[in-house]
């Protein structure tokens, strides 16, 4: 799919989510809670992928450093052992 059917399609879901949404009456509420559980879906995944975004920068990064830190004084530390 090229970029360009990629955006005609949400658009048109967009619209379709739209017409089902202000569309008053019961017969539309099964709909509206399906949006709204994608909704929720959508946030989850977004705060996921920040949280691994968040992970693979900083913390990863972090412990990375740490584990190298040890090592080097684990290193110094048999080194002043073996004197």
């Amino acid at each position: 799919m090229t970029p360009r059917k990629i955006t005609i399609l949400a658009l048109m879901l967009v619209a379709v989510a739209a017409v089902l949404v202000l569309e008053p009456g019961p017969a539309f509420e099964v709909a509206r809670n399906l949006l709204a559980l994608s909704n929720v879906l959508l946030f989850i995944f977004a705060l996921g992928a920040l949280l691994w975004f968040l992970y693979w920068v900083f913390l990863r990064r972090m412990l990375r450093a740490r584990r190298i830190a040890n090592a080097r004084m684990k290193r110094l530390m048999q080194k002043e052992r073996e004197r």
